[in-house]
């Protein structure tokens, strides 16, 4: 099966994905089963969430998305000397967050030996099914692992700063891609659109903020008005008000605040706090003040690999996503920044 035939499968698994999630008639009925029933393995797992993450990926899956991706691999993939077994241990924090090295590996006709998340280990087994449907040849390319990894000859793994430590010295006799928690950050002017704020909810929210690539702090400039963006993010409010999980997180957060003395605003489904950290709890939005494009160029560039993206829509930042596109990756915007294909593919 040649690099065509592979993309011309998943271009059909996208097919299958978008009928399960816009056609009743035309849905696969295990799949379409799962995605409604993942939150009772997994209770931050919620349908409309899962349902986010695989209409993103049946969009990444078209033909044409996918070829784009692939030629400046072409040559390499085409004419490798040879075929690596690739294990891949994955995170749980979102559906499917281990698809993309999936979709990886197989595309680059090599061998996906997968050790899944408990908390997210249902989802790409039904896709590998659908997938082997389609294509049974890469039925032999496939192996999940219940309790260790099966033999492999590269390693590709995710999870938070200690357990990649942990990854580094216990296989440090393998080739590895080894990806560290991460954070995104949102750059405003006070300027943004009711649409454009609307757009940014989406990069806070969704997932419950649980992702890489959520915006879990935001640079604003003096007398910031709040208001608007707390308008906005009451779109969520439904989904998060019927979570009890989420909840018991931002109820704790605001005990914890307020016995503490530590100051914070209230929006009702999360609560903003002044801190110069990236990364924060569940349920909090960190924010600071800047004064200048330098002084933002400056706080962001303190981050470093810790940064994984920033949206905005000021001009004079030009490398940054659009707001609303945080949790839209193309093929080619790789976790941590760490090119996976040609990891991979490395002889």
């Amino acid at each position: 099966m040649n690099l065509f035939a592979r993309i011309v499968a998943f271009n059909q698994l996208s097919d299958i994905i978008s009928d399960t999630l816009f056609s009743k008639e035309k849905a696969h009925l295990e799949l379409l089963q799962q995605i409604e029933n993942e939150y009772i393995y997994n209770p931050w797992f919620v349908p409309s969430f899962v349902k986010k993450s695989l209409a993103e990926i049946a969009k990444l899956l078209q033909e044409e998305n996918l070829k784009k991706w692939m030629l400046p691999y072409q040559n390499t993939i085409e004419n490798k000397k040879n075929c690596y077994r690739i294990g891949v241990i994955t995170a749980g924090n979102i559906p499917l967050a281990g698809f993309h090295d999936f979709l990886s590996v197989l595309l680059s006709g090599h061998a996906f030996v997968g050790k899944l998340s408990s908390n997210d280990n249902r989802l790409l087994p039904i896709l590998t099914k659908i997938l082997c449907g389609i294509e049974p040849s890469f039925a032999e390319k496939i192996e999940f692992c219940q309790e260790k990894l099966s033999p492999f000859d590269k390693l590709i793994v995710t999870g938070d700063n200690h357990t990649a430590q942990h990854f580094i010295r216990y296989f440090q006799q393998y080739p590895l891609l080894v990806r560290r928690h991460c954070n995104s950050a949102a750059v405003l002017d006070g300027n943004e659109s009711s649409d454009e704020l609307h757009a940014l909810a989406d990069d806070i929210m969704l997932y419950f903020g649980l992702g890489c690539r959520n915006v879990s702090k935001i640079y604003i400039p003096q007398n910031y008005h709040f208001e608007p963006i707390f308008n906005a993010l009451d779109a969520y409010k439904d989904i998060y008000n019927a979570h009890h999980k989420y909840l018991n997180n931002l109820e704790y957060q605001k005990v914890t605040h307020l016995i503490n003395c530590i100051p914070f605003l209230d929006q009702g489904i999360c609560i903003f706090k002044e801190n110069t950290h990236i990364d924060s709890p569940i349920s909090v939005i960190h924010y600071e003040y800047y004064t200048d494009k330098e002084d933002v160029i400056k706080k962001l560039s303190h981050f470093g690999e810790t940064l994984q993206c920033t949206v905005s829509n000021i001009r004079y930042f030009p490398d940054c996503f659009p707001l609303g596109q945080a949790q839209h990756p193309k093929l080619n915007d790789y976790a941590n920044n760490l090119d996976t294909i040609l990891f991979i593919n490395k002889e």
